[in-house]
């Protein structure tokens, strides 16, 4: 559903603008209700409501050592809504935790997107760029582009 990246800022209030290619489709898929939580390697996860919902699901499956990720991802979703005009609030708290602060890339992962700093965006595509191609290769085995 969702791809390509796209570098936004922040308001002062801490508010999003989702580009106007993805608006659409998330007021028709979820009428603009969202899930937004953590992701370990320090983005911030955004999920259309009802594509959250099974993934949810599936994390409070997680027992024994897995439940300080459950803990982490489940206990921060917070539910946003898109506003009339296409924003979103990001919660303060959420924002702190993936060092937001202005500028940041939205990217779009298929049926989410991930909310990265732009300064950590770049590094993470430039650490996966400067990969030896050969070992990426050897990475990318069975994956067809």
């Amino acid at each position: 559903m969702f791809g390509g990246v796209a570098t936004l800022n922040l308001d002062s209030k801490g508010r999003l603008a989702i580009p106007a290619r993805h608006r659409e489709l998330l007021s028709a898929h979820c009428a603009g209700k969202l899930v937004i939580t953590v992701e370990p390697a320090g983005c911030l996860l955004v999920y259309p409501e009802p594509d959250w919902i099974p993934v949810r699901d599936k994390l409070n499956q997680l027992s024994g050592a897995q439940v300080a990720i459950r803990r982490v991802i489940v206990g921060h979703a917070e539910e946003i809504e898109m506003d009339g005009a296409g924003r979103v609030l990001i919660p303060p708290r959420l924002r702190q935790i993936a060092g937001l602060d202005k500028e940041v890339a939205l990217v779009g992962m298929g049926n989410k997107f991930e909310l990265w700093d732009d300064v950590k965006w770049a590094a993470q595509t430039a650490s996966v760029l400067a990969i030896d191609p050969t070992e990426l290769a050897q990475q990318m085995q069975g994956i067809v582009l």
